[in-house]
């Protein structure tokens, strides 16, 4: 019962982590439905890996998600096993390179992955889309540590109201390592509910609530 336990635990940890963009024909299967989130999974043509996709009502604006994503040394505090990120390279405002760790208890390593991150908004619609592509070759390989070999993420966020917005996430992994697809899968939606929780409480703080950026319009 213990290893069990321990078992599930690691692949929540490995799930919460890495994001992918996922089919636009993926049947939803909804899996969780909590506090306003919804989780849903879907099986790929193209990967043994389920998919993810988040949907959820958040109270702040266009500009609070980005001050958070933008941020990533702040990940720790939202995104679920997460134990640093760092910035790599700012590119542009709304463009930069990020470093981060997963924390995996033994005998796991622990995942590590460098992301491509770029925010872009439509001037007409106002809808917001960030895109986080894994890339290579900026930090090299870490002893002791599972790079990451594919991770794509892509949050569509369209305002709906003052200080209110709409976040759909669609997400597959491929975490490396030799995990087997299918006790990923057995777990794959319950890191996701956790992050979004603690996202939906920080972007609600002050800190988060009076940024502005010249590149997005609320």
């Amino acid at each position: 019962m213990k290893e069990s336990f321990k078992i599930r635990m690691q692949l929540l940890l490995v799930v919460s982590f890495f994001v992918v963009v996922c089919n636009a024909q993926t049947e939803w299967s909804l899996k969780k439905d909590k506090d306003g989130i919804k989780v849903y999974t879907g099986k790929l043509t193209d990967s043994k890996f389920n998919a993810i996709k988040v949907s959820c009502l958040l109270n702040g604006s266009l500009s609070s998600l980005a001050a958070i994503v933008l941020q990533p040394e702040l990940q720790p505090e939202w995104v679920m096993a997460t134990k640093t990120a760092r910035l790599e390279k700012k590119l542009a405002p709304n463009h930069l390179y990020y470093y981060a760790i997963a924390s995996l208890p033994w005998p796991m390593l622990n995942r590590d992955m460098v992301i491509d991150l770029l925010i872009h908004q439509d001037s007409i619609t106002k809808k917001m889309t960030i895109q986080a592509n894994t890339i290579n070759q900026i930090v090299p390989d870490i002893a002791g540590l599972q790079r990451v070999p594919f991770s794509n993420a892509t949050w569509e966020v369209t305002p709906i109201g003052l200080n209110r917005i709409q976040v759909v996430y669609t997400l597959k992994i491929n975490p490396g390592g030799g995990i087997p697809p299918w006790m990923v899968n057995m777990f794959i939606a319950k890191a996701p509910l956790e992050t979004f929780k603690n996202l939906a409480r920080i972007i609600q703080e002050k800190r988060f609530q009076v940024q502005q950026f010249d590149f997005i319009k609320n």
